[in-house]
This record gives C-alpha cells, sequence and structure tokens, in this order.
C-alpha cells in the first residue's frame, strides 16, 4: 500500500491537520468576536459536522459536503469564511467535488440544530497539500467556477469568492491560513 493510501486509511491521521489549524486560529478569531467551528477533534463546544446540503431536512439524503472550518460570527451566526483542508490528495476532481458540494447547497449547518448564514461577505477556502505549487491549474479551476457560480442559483452560491491554494509543509499552514483570512477581513472592513 502506497503512503497515500495508508493516510486514508488511519484515521488517527485523518483531520489532524485540520483541528491543529483551528485550534491555532481560535484564539485571534475568538478576539474578533468569531467562533471557529471546526471538525476532527474530541468532543468540544466548537467541535462537530459542519455539513452543506439542500432541502429543509437534516441528514444522509439532502448532504453535499461536510466543511472542515467555519469562521462564524458570534452575534450572528453569519459564515465569514468556510475552510477545507486536504491533506492527503491534489486530485482535481476532489477539489471541483469541495468547491461545489458547497457552492450547490441551499444551507450551511452546524450539526442538527444551528443553521449557519452564508452570504456575499462569505468566502470558500481549499487548502490542497502538494509537493507542487499547481497554481496555474488553481487559477484555471477558480475562474471556471466564477463563471459557474451565478448560475447554480442556489444560497450557497452567493459566497463572494473561492480561493483555491497549495501548501507543502504542515507546520506552515496555521500561517498561510491566518494571512489569507486576516487579508480578506481586513477587506471587508
Amino acid at each position: 500500500m502506497n503512503g497515500e493510501n495508508s493516510k486514508l486509511l488511519n484515521p488517527k491521521s485523518h483531520g489532524q491537520l485540520t483541528a491543529k489549524v483551528a485550534r491555532e486560529i481560535s484564539p485571534y478569531w475568538d478576539e474578533r468576536g468569531f467562533y471557529v467551528l471546526y471538525d476532527h477533534d474530541p468532543a468540544d463546544k466548537n467541535v462537530g459536522k459542519i455539513m452543506s446540503r439542500f432541502g429543509e431536512s437534516y441528514g444522509r439524503r439532502t448532504q453535499l459536503s461536510h466543511v472542515d472550518i467555519s469562521i462564524v460570527e458570534k452575534n450572528s451566526d453569519r459564515v465569514f469564511a468556510l475552510i477545507e483542508i486536504e491533506e492527503t490528495t491534489n486530485k482535481p476532481k476532489t477539489i471541483l467535488g469541495d468547491v461545489f458540494g458547497v457552492l450547490m447547497g441551499e444551507h450551511i449547518s452546524f450539526g442538527k440544530e444551528r443553521p449557519l448564514l452564508v452570504n456575499e461577505q462569505t468566502i470558500l477556502v481549499v487548502f490542497v497539500k502538494s509537493k507542487v505549487s499547481h497554481d496555474e491549474r488553481n487559477q484555471y479551476i477558480r475562474e471556471k467556477v466564477e463563471k459557474v457560480k451565478p448560475e447554480l442559483g442556489t444560497k450557497n452560491s452567493a459566497i463572494r469568492k473561492v480561493f483555491i491554494e497549495t501548501f507543502s509543509d504542515d507546520g506552515k499552514l496555521p500561517e498561510s491560513v491566518s494571512s489569507l483570512l486576516d487579508n480578506e477581513f481586513k477587506r471587508q472592513l
């Protein structure tokens, strides 16, 4: 079995980087009036499933995708950012699934009971682990997504901007996430 497949089958390694990033960026966003909700960690009030779905019922029949991290205003449940971290693959079809699984949805929710508000101020960011940059491919996907997004006509397609970023060093990922989010947050002020 190759290294990539063994990572996918090892539940201990799946999601550890995502949880680490969420824990590291949480204090910064907490000070600014936001929750950092995320998956892949032991039980905590901010840990659970973040689901993109269609229809009014919550469950497998209506789910389109799960999102790793959501940065949400404490006083309104408005989503500033949805973040997906691909720790084990850089395949274009996975990136497209991450993006369109969110954009095609009518709702984002944290667990069954907590709807989150996605609007034209929300950003969607996909970080993809790769030893090679893939800037040209990422740009191509972003351009096509931006052209298709308005035609979807879904509530989640109101998302302002989609980012696709490549990272190679796990240790530098929290800094990369923080930098991108901080720049976008400052643009909205």
